[in-house]
């Protein structure tokens, strides 16, 4: 039987609860259930591959500590131990990392260790290290970041320096005062760890929230909407909106919390912000409060779409790179999961329904296919970071252009086979039921621009192309196998389509001269399609 705690208990987030029901049994068996399908989905890493990342976690530690001491050393005449920390942060800290996932990590180094030390001499270390693969470094992103593998596990190093002139291991980086005197860069750095700390403060039960969160975030990345840097929602952004549906349903097994994230959020009056606790003005800290989410104050902070705050000081919108398409894709991919979810609770669907990769290609019959060619892999490597980071600005040209109702991009990378320097990208597009005459010449003209400009030294050898593929032509650009991978996903009509489908005559009368589509694209790129 279903019960209601009526009892006076700890309220958590700004809000009373919507229910405070504990489990059913039917909650508990789909709990089991779900529990199976992540393990068949290798949510759950191996004890070995637990082992391996502890040991990599020790070894890139100690290269930190040794780096800052030899800088130490050559910077301060004293015999200084000036300590400096590796803290790894996001998933693995919230254990709900599956097997294959790359680590979150934040280097803190005390105040005359710089980050162009970061991203020059430490880069240097990493790349004399055998054990380092595929060293990027972003260094202009809004949060600068190397990423490597490490002994075959995938690390994201972000730097923090802190206003101190040792680091001792013991730290409390919940402690605001750590945060003064630091410049934006360090402070947004050290948002993950904080961020961490405190949704594992936010939650009625931390097992509970792990769970739940675990298979939306399986979901997500099945489902092309799992990053950040393209314009949808990242680790933290999907665990701050479960968290909140925690909030909301304290004592609920994973199982409904899981239907209960896409209720909610599904039906959330965007942008109203989703935020975990009451924001707290620091009056000692007027230098970081510029950083502070605030639609009130910042004319900026009023055209995010879809703000999720963090819940630590400075909060910050997670989500400010979401855009019009992704938005629409996002509530989109949200109502059909919790149809499924309606309908895994009716028994007339699984898991599996849920959780499963869908196929991106059958979703569009238009694309941009995006490419760079470096003259060398090690060359295509180091920059397709870089440049991965910057394709939303694509899709948020083409949304300029009237007659683009959707770019979404794809999330994954394709390497061609046939040329190791070289990765694609794709981006589907739906235009307005009364496109014609489409031109995106000037939009992927532009965004060629913006990449050369913001690129600079970066670009060296390596060519960037962006040309207009029809689903059709797909396969000379990847493989048949890659075509087909995932579920194929019925597309639905809209009533209108439905209506004007039916009104348009089955048969044509002579003299009609019906046109089909047209495209055509040059080598530069441009595009031009007739409908």
């Amino acid at each position: 039987m279903s019960s209601t705690n009526t009892m006076s208990a700890p309220t958590f987030g700004i809000s009373q609860p919507i229910s405070q029901d504990f489990p059913n049994k039917k909650d508990l068996l789909l709990n089991k259930s779900l529990t199976e399908t992540l393990k068949s989905f290798n949510c759950f890493e191996p004890s070995e591959e637990t082992s391996q990342r502890v040991k990599v976690l020790n070894k890139l530690n100690f290269l930190v500590k040794k780096w800052i001491h030899l800088l130490t050393i050559t910077r301060i005449p004293m015999d200084v131990d000036a300590g400096g920390k590796l803290i790894a942060f996001g998933s693995y800290r919230l254990g709900v990392h599956s097997s294959g996932s790359d680590i979150d990590t934040l280097v803190l180094a005390p105040r005359h260790v710089t980050r162009m030390d970061f991203f020059s001499s430490f880069k240097k270390i990493l790349l004399k290290d055998s054990e380092v693969k595929d060293l990027q470094a972003v260094e202009t992103a809004f949060v600068p970041i190397m990423t490597l593998k490490y002994s075959g596990i995938e690390i994201d190093l972000l730097f923090a320096r802190l206003d101190m002139p040792t680091v001792p291991d013991n730290i409390d980086l919940s402690d605001e005062n750590i945060l003064k005197n630091l410049d934006p860069e360090s402070v947004r750095s050290l948002n993950g760890c904080r961020v961490a700390e405190q949704l594992l403060k936010q939650v009625p039960n931390q097992l509970t929230f792990c769970e739940t969160l675990r298979a939306v975030k399986l979901w997500a990345k099945n489902h092309g909407i799992y990053s950040n840097a393209m314009g949808f929602f990242g680790g933290i952004t999907w665990a701050i909106l479960v968290a909140r549906t925690c909030q909301l349903y304290p004592n609920a097994a994973p199982s409904k919390l899981i239907q209960k994230v896409f209720f909610v959020f599904s039906t959330w009056n965007w942008p109203s912000p989703v935020i975990l606790k009451h924001m707290e003005d620091r009056f000692d800290m007027k230098n970081l409060k510029q950083l502070v989410w605030d639609s009130r104050r910042n004319f900026a902070d009023r055209l995010h779409l879809m703000p999720i705050i963090t819940p630590s000081f400075p909060e910050q919108n997670s989500t400010h790179n979401v855009s019009r398409s992704t938005l629409q894709v996002i509530q989109k991919e949200m109502k059909e999961a919790f149809k499924i979810c309606e309908d895994i609770q009716k028994g007339k669907a699984t898991w599996k329904d849920l959780l499963e990769e869908t196929n991106f290609f059958c979703k569009y019959k238009h694309f941009i296919a995006i490419s760079i060619n470096a003259e060398k892999e090690k060359e295509e490597t180091q920059f397709a970071g870089f440049f991965e980071s910057r394709i939303r600005q694509l899709v948020q040209l083409l949304e300029r252009n009237s007659q683009v109702q959707i770019a979404q991009v794809n999330t994954r990378k394709f390497k061609a086979s046939s040329s190791p320097g070289k990765s694609q990208w794709f981006i589907g597009l739906e235009f307005i039921q009364e496109a014609k005459n489409l031109d995106l010449t000037e939009e992927i003209k532009r965004f060629k621009k913006i990449i050369g400009n913001q690129a600079k030294e970066k670009i060296g050898t390596v060519q960037i192309d962006a040309v207009y593929v029809k689903r059709s032509n797909l396969i000379t650009y990847i493989s048949a196998a890659e075509l087909k991978r995932g579920k194929f996903m019925k597309k639905e009509t809209s009533p209108e389509k439905e209506n004007a489908n039916r009104k348009r005559p089955t048969t044509k009368k002579s003299g009609d001269d019906v046109k089909k589509p047209r495209t055509a694209f040059n080598s530069i790129g441009s595009v031009q399609t007739t409908f």
